[in-house]
C-alpha cells in the first residue's frame, strides 16, 4: 500500500484534531457560531425529512428541489440522526467538512508538487486548509461548496493523470468513462459547474490537437465579445430589456463563428506562423463572421420583433471578437508553445483523419455526463414539476424587479463581469478586494479608483505573461497539466451566465472555482518565478524554510481562530439554539404552520411547529407560480398556514406586492424588526 507523505499525515492530524475540538464544543456553538447560514439549514431540514419518509420537502407539505443534488445525498444519512439529537448531525458534518478540506489540500499538494515544485504544492495546501477566508466561505457555512471544491480539484488531478497517460500511448475507453463520471459528479456538486464538465470534455476529446486549447477560449471570447458590445452600448438598467436578444446573439455567434474559425485554420497550431499571416486569418474571420451573424440577427429581429436593437452592436461585436480571439492566438505565439497537431495538414484533412476518434471519445464522455444530467432533470420534472431547481428560477425572477430587497441584477459593468471589489461578494475575492484597496488608497474613492483597479489588473496580467514567457516551455507544460484553460473558461462563463439574463442574491460561496483558479495561477507564477533563480542548495533551503514558517504561522492562526470561535463552557445548557425560538414557542400552539421569508435554521430547531418558506427558495414549483400570479396568499391559506413571522414592510413591496395582506393580522409581538402575524381568512374581518 502506498504510504502518505509525512506532510500529508501531519496535515490530516492537525486539521482533524482541531476539528474534533470544535465538534465537541458547546452545542450552541454549532448553530450560533459555525453553521450560521440559513441556506445550509435548507439542506439539513430537507435531508431530515427525506430520511424520515416525508419526501423532498422542507415543510413536509411542498415538494422542492431548491438544492444541489450531490450534497443533499451526502446529508441524508447524516441528518437521519436528527430524530435522536438535532446537534449530533452538526457535529458529524463539521468533521466531514474538515475531511473534505484536508482531502482537497492533499490533492492540491500532489498536483502542484508534481507539476511545478514540491514546496509550491506544500504552500498551496497550507493556504487551502488553514486560511480563514477559505474556511469561512468554503467549509464553515455547511453548504455544497466543500464537496464542490473537492470534486473540482479531483477532476483537475485526474485530468493531469490523463495528460500523462495519453502522451505515452493509446487511451482505454474506460479512462474516458471514468473522467465523464467524475465530471458528472463535479456538476452535481454544484450545477453551475456544468460549464467545467463541458469544457473538460474538449480537453479530453481533442487531445493532441490545438482544438483543445482554442475551443474553450473561443467559446469564452465569442460570449464575452457579444456581452461587451451590449454593455458598452447600454446602461445596465437598459441592458436587461435586451438580455434575451443578447443570449440569442451569443448562441448565433458561437454556432456560426466556431466552424468558421476551424475551416479558416484558426484552430490549427499558429505558434510558428508569421504574425501577418495570423492577422490576415483573423481579419477574414472577423469580416465573414460579422456578416453571417449580422444577417441572421437582422432576420431574427424582423421575425421576433426586436427591431429596436441598435445595429452598432453588430459592428462592436465584430471588433471585440477580433480583439479577444486574436488575443488568444498572439498570447499563444508569445509563449511559443509546441503542439502535437499533425504538421502540414489542412483543417479538412485533419477532420477526415480524426473525426471518428473524436466522435467515439465524445460519445463516451458526454454520453455519461448528459445521460446522468438527463436523468436528474427527468426526476425533477416528474417529482417536482420543473426540470431545474426552483431556487434558481426564483432568483432570476427577483432579478427582474427594480427594487433591491434581494440584491437585484447587476448594476454596473464590474458587477456584471464579476469584478466588483467593493461589496466583498464579487467572484474574484479575495484578490479583487486586495487590488481594489490598493486603488482606493492610491487614488481615493470614486471613478478614479475603479480605473486604477482595472489598471492594476492589467498590469498584473502583463507581468504574469512575462513571468510565464521567461520559462516558455515549462510554463506551457504546467498550464496544460494543471487544466487551467478549461477551468478558466468555465469559471468566467459561470459568472456571466448569472448576470446575462439577470440574477439576484448572488453569494460569495458560488465562486469556489474562481478561488481555486486564483490559487493555481498564483502557484504557477510563483513556481515559474522560482525557476528563474539558479538552482543551488541555498535556494532549496530558503524555499523549504519559507514553507516551514508558513506552516507554523498558518496552523497556529487556524487553531486560534477555531478555538476563539468554538468555546467550551460559554453557553448555558438551557440557552436556545436560535434566539427567536423561545418567542415562537411561547406565542404559537403546537402543530402550528408558521410562514418565514427565510426560516432555514428556525425550521430545523423549532419543536412541534413547522416552518413554511415564503420566499420560494425551498418551496414548491406551484408556490413559485402562485407568487408570480399574486395568488400566493390564497395558496398559503389553502394549506392551512396559521402564522407569519416577517417584516410587514417587506411583504408589502416587491416581489410580494401585498398579496398576503388580506390574510394578515398583527399580534403586537415583535422580535427585532419582525412581527408575529396571525394568518388566514378568518383573521381579517
Amino acid at each position: 500500500m502506498k504510504k502518505f507523505a509525512w506532510f500529508e499525515i501531519v496535515l490530516v492530524v492537525i486539521v482533524m484534531s482541531v476539528s474534533l475540538y470544535a465538534a465537541l464544543s458547546d452545542a450552541q456553538n454549532l448553530s450560533q457560531r459555525w453553521f450560521i447560514r440559513d441556506d445550509a439549514y435548507y439542506y439539513f431540514k430537507v435531508a431530515q425529512n427525506i430520511s424520515e419518509g416525508r419526501g423532498s420537502t422542507f415543510d413536509g407539505i411542498n415538494p422542492t428541489n431548491g438544492y444541489h443534488p450531490l450534497w443533499m445525498i451526502i446529508c441524508i444519512p447524516i441528518f437521519a440522526l436528527a430524530r435522536f439529537d438535532l446537534v449530533l448531525p452538526l457535529r458529524i458534518l463539521l468533521l466531514i467538512m474538515s475531511a473534505l478540506s484536508v482531502a482537497s489540500g492533499i490533492l492540491l499538494h500532489r498536483l502542484l508538487g508534481r507539476v511545478i515544485a514540491p514546496f509550491v504544492g506544500v504552500l498551496a495546501a497550507l493556504y487551502w486548509v488553514f486560511d480563514a477566508y477559505v474556511l469561512n466561505v468554503v467549509y464553515q457555512q455547511g453548504l455544497e461548496t466543500g464537496i464542490a471544491a473537492f470534486f473540482i480539484v479531483l477532476l483537475l488531478y485526474k485530468l493531469h493523470e490523463f495528460e500523462m497517460t495519453w502522451r505515452k500511448g493509446k487511451v482505454a475507453r474506460q479512462k474516458i468513462f471514468t473522467l465523464g463520471l467524475i465530471a458528472a459528479l463535479t456538476m452535481f456538486s454544484r450545477l453551475d459547474l456544468a460549464f467545467l464538465a463541458g469544457l473538460a470534455g474538449f480537453w479530453i476529446v481533442f487531445r493532441g490537437h490545438s482544438l483543445r486549447y482554442y475551443l474553450p477560449l473561443d467559446i469564452l471570447s465569442i460570449t464575452l465579445s457579444v456581452l461587451f458590445a451590449f454593455v458598452a452600448r447600454f446602461e445596465m438598467s437598459d441592458y436587461y430589456e435586451y438580455s434575451g436578444v443578447a443570449v440569442t446573439m451569443i448562441a448565433v455567434s458561437i454556432l456560426s463563428r466556431l466552424p468558421l474559425a476551424y475551416f479558416l485554420g484558426l484552430h490549427q497550431n499558429l505558434a510558428l506562423e508569421k504574425p501577418l499571416k495570423v492577422l490576415s486569418k483573423l481579419t477574414v474571420f472577423t469580416l465573414i463572421g460579422t456578416i453571417i451573424v449580422s444577417g441572421i440577427m437582422l432576420f431574427l429581429a424582423k421575425r421576433n420583433d426586436f427591431d429596436a436593437m441598435p445595429r452598432t452592436i453588430l459592428l462592436m461585436d465584430g471588433l471585440f471578437s477580433l480583439l479577444l480571439v486574436g488575443l488568444t492566438r498572439f498570447v499563444h505565439k508569445g509563449l511559443h508553445a509546441n503542439s502535437s497537431s499533425p504538421a502540414g495538414r489542412s483543417p479538412i484533412q485533419t477532420l477526415q483523419a480524426q473525426w471518428r476518434g473524436w466522435l467515439n471519445d465524445g460519445l463516451m464522455y458526454y454520453g455519461v455526463v448528459f445521460s446522468l444530467l438527463g436523468l436528474y432533470m427527468l426526476w425533477n420534472k416528474l417529482a417536482i414539476g420543473t426540470s431545474s431547481p426552483v431556487s434558481g428560477q426564483i432568483k432570476r425572477w427577483w432579478g427582474s424587479f427594480p427594487t433591491r430587497v434581494y440584491g437585484g441584477a447587476a448594476r454596473d459593468p464590474l458587477s456584471f463581469f464579476g469584478l466588483n471589489y467593493k461589496d466583498g461578494e464579487g467572484a474574484w475575492q479575495p484578490v479583487a478586494g486586495l487590488f481594489g484597496s490598493w486603488a482606493d488608497r492610491l487614488l481615493g474613492a470614486g471613478i478614479s479608483s475603479v480605473w486604477g483597479y482595472l489598471a492594476i489588473l492589467l498590469l498584473c496580467a502583463v507581468l504574469g505573461f512575462f513571468i510565464l514567457r521567461a520559462q516558455r516551455q515549462k510554463a506551457v507544460n504546467a498550464v496544460t497539466r494543471l487544466g487551467i484553460i478549461p477551468l478558466f473558461g468555465s469559471v468566467v462563463l459561470q459568472v456571466v451566465s448569472y448576470n446575462t439574463s439577470g440574477y439576484a442574491a448572488e453569494q460569495n460561496w458560488y465562486w469556489t472555482g474562481q478561488l481555486l483558479l486564483i490559487l493555481l495561477t498564483l502557484s504557477l507564477l510563483l513556481g515559474m518565478a522560482a525557476k528563474l533563480i539558479p538552482a543551488s542548495r541555498y535556494k532549496q533551503m530558503i524555499a523549504w524554510g519559507i514553507a516551514v514558517i508558513a506552516g507554523v504561522s498558518m496552523s497556529l492562526s487556524y487553531w486560534n481562530n477555531v478555538r476563539g470561535t468554538m468555546r467550551y463552557g460559554y453557553w448555558s445548557v438551557d440557552d436556545p439554539f436560535i434566539d427567536i425560538i423561545p418567542v415562537l414557542e411561547a406565542n404559537t400552539e403546537p402543530g402550528s404552520l408558521i410562514g418565514f421569508t427565510g426560516g432555514g435554521n428556525v425550521g430545523y430547531f423549532l419543536h412541534d411547529r413547522t416552518i413554511v418558506n415564503m420566499d420560494g427558495l425551498i418551496n414548491s414549483y406551484p408556490y413559485f407560480q402562485a407568487l408570480k400570479a399574486r395568488t400566493a396568499g390564497e395558496y398559503l391559506n389553502d394549506i392551512g398556514l396559521d402564522y407569519v413571522f416577517a417584516n410587514p414592510g417587506l411583504l408589502s413591496g416587491q416581489p410580494y406586492n401585498k398579496q398576503f395582506d388580506p390574510y394578515l393580522q398583527g399580534t403586537g409581538i415583535f422580535f427585532g424588526e419582525k412581527e408575529l402575524l396571525k394568518y388566514g381568512k378568518g383573521t381579517v374581518e
